[in-house]
């Protein structure tokens, strides 16, 4: 079996997976006809046992029960994660810009 490599992300899921099933009172077979999988598939997931879904596995968890892919795994994947570095060259870029725009709309 591979590795867990964002244990994080796996106790996050079997948790939100069972709390949110049970707020929209579905049962381990309701979420798995929803979305073309086994019951325990789905009980394997919300235990933590099933460590590496699919891609399509996830999306039909999202569409299951209701719920945005940041909340299922209980992180923002919307933004691209930058360092300190990559930041400050980001935010040099802005001011340069902005001051050559500033600049153009003077002249302007």
């Amino acid at each position: 079996m591979r590795p867990d490599c964002h244990p994080e992300i796996t106790e996050h899921m079997a948790t939100f997976i069972h709390v949110r099933r049970l707020a929209l009172r579905l049962s381990l077979e309701d979420v798995a006809k929803r979305m073309g999988s086994s019951k325990t598939h789905i009980w394997k997931l919300e235990n933590g046992r099933s460590k590496n879904p699919t891609l399509w596995m996830i999306l039909g968890l999202c569409e299951a029960l209701q719920c945005s892919l940041n909340a299922l795994i209980g992180k923002d994947v919307s933004q691209p994660i930058f360092t300190e570095s990559e930041m400050a060259l980001v935010d040099a870029h802005r001011t340069i810009f902005s001051k050559l725009e500033a600049s153009s709309n003077a002249e302007a």
